[in-house]
């Protein structure tokens, strides 16, 4: 009987085409005494490697990277003769896409009908539609853009529509293969989580796993309320999308990376206020001087200094009414690494690097508040005083 006595986890992290030939990392483990397995936690690992560069392209922007990783397992047998064999056997590639996204220690009522729920260690998030709102506030006339994964078990069609005309249809590539419901490798449990995924005599399809990367769909001034999209299982999911015309207050975007890793937009409609606020330290510095005629100073001179002129430029963000699901939305953005706003929502207008400040904020419920805004303060990543080092 064969016994597990080390593995080695070799990671390669590239952008696109062949992988490289070194890994980036290689990391040893032996079992420990009292053990049979071993744990590898790779992501602090893949993240230093996933940077994020978003200019306002969202086509062109890097948010993920191509992962393979190969695991070579030792392994101690006992012979006969008490003789012991060491064999290695190495695994073949696995292939992942990496983001800058995170599972939750516990979702809670997030993703409580999705067959991707999961609160385990390793968290499976969203496979489809890569937001956690279920309903879409929009600003009319502007161009809508929804994350969608478009890789290994992702979405398979997407569908925009205006009432019951479609306005727009998008098949995100890969093939279907028919299945009919009397197979026997079909299973009412095949997913694990808060709920069971129950295959029904109504799907049709199921897609195969040939796609890769992200898409990021891109709607160009069309009016339409309804987004519909088919999982790679044959499922049909629609999402409501209410467009808003604001008359009164001018609309900002924000832009920032999600749980999952994917850029989001979220539109806030209502008030705006700006803050600029300035620390400085100052001391009293000698301004005699010494000449030949003797000891004299300048009455333009300063005898009381400043030293050290920092200032902060904050700005506060009011979303208007929006539906319940926002919490999870707001949450999200309050603990995103990146952030950006678009100032003047003009074409080709680069977006400004922001960071959210808001420390806290009381989770809303329609019971309770009727209608719900989130207010949110958020501060420019870069100083007035250009500091760049």
């Amino acid at each position: 009987m064969s016994t597990l006595k080390s593995a080695q986890i070799n990671i390669y992290i590239y952008d696109s085409g062949n992988p490289p030939t070194t890994p980036q990392y290689s990391v040893s483990k032996n079992v420990l005494s009292g053990e049979s397995s071993i744990n590898f936690e790779i992501s602090e690992l893949i993240k230093d490697y996933v940077e994020i560069d978003f200019r306002g392209d969202y086509g062109n922007a890097t948010i993920s990277k191509l992962v393979d990783v190969q695991v070579v397992r030792t392994f101690t047998e006992t012979c006969g003769n008490g003789t012991e064999v060491t064999h290695t056997e190495a695994g073949n590639r696995l292939k992942y896409i990496a983001f800058r996204g995170y599972g939750e220690t516990e979702d809670k009522n997030l993703y409580e009908n999705s067959p991707y729920y999961d609160k385990n260690i390793n968290p499976t998030l969203s496979k489809d539609m890569l937001i956690s709102n279920s309903k879409i506030f929009h600003l009319k006339d502007e161009p809508l853009r929804i994350p969608f994964y478009n890789a290994n078990d992702g979405v398979h069609k997407i569908q925009y529509k205006k009432d019951v005309t479609t306005v727009k249809s998008v098949i995100l590539g890969g093939n279907t293969e028919r299945i009919t419901v009397d197979r026997d490798d079909i299973k009412s449990d095949v997913d694990t989580g808060a709920k069971s995924q129950i295959y029904t005599a109504d799907m049709t399809h199921v897609r195969n796993n040939s796609s890769v990367d992200t898409n990021r769909e891109e709607l160009e001034y069309e009016e339409v309320n309804t987004v519909n999209f088919v999982t790679h299982k044959g499922f049909e999911v629609s999402y409501p999308i209410e467009l808003i015309e604001e008359c009164k207050h001018r609309p900002y975007k924000i832009t920032f990376i999600n749980k999952f890793g994917a850029l989001q937009d979220l539109w806030f409609f209502k008030k705006r206020t700006d803050e600029f606020s300035v620390e400085r330290e100052d001391y009293n510095k000698t301004i005699l001087t010494t000449s030949s005629s003797g000891v004299d100073f300048s009455r333009f001179a300063h005898t009381n200094s400043l030293l050290n002129v920092e200032n902060t430029e904050t700005l506060t963000l009011n979303t208007g009414f929006v539906s319940e699901d926002h919490n999870e939305v707001i949450k999200q953005l309050m603990v995103t690494e990146y952030c950006w706003i678009l100032e003047n929502n003009a074409i080709g207008e680069e977006p400004v690097p922001v960071k959210p400040i808001t420390s806290s904020f009381v989770i809303k419920s329609e019971v309770n508040d009727k209608l719900l805004n989130f207010e949110v303060e958020f501060e420019y990543a870069n100083s007035y005083i250009q500091n760049v080092r």
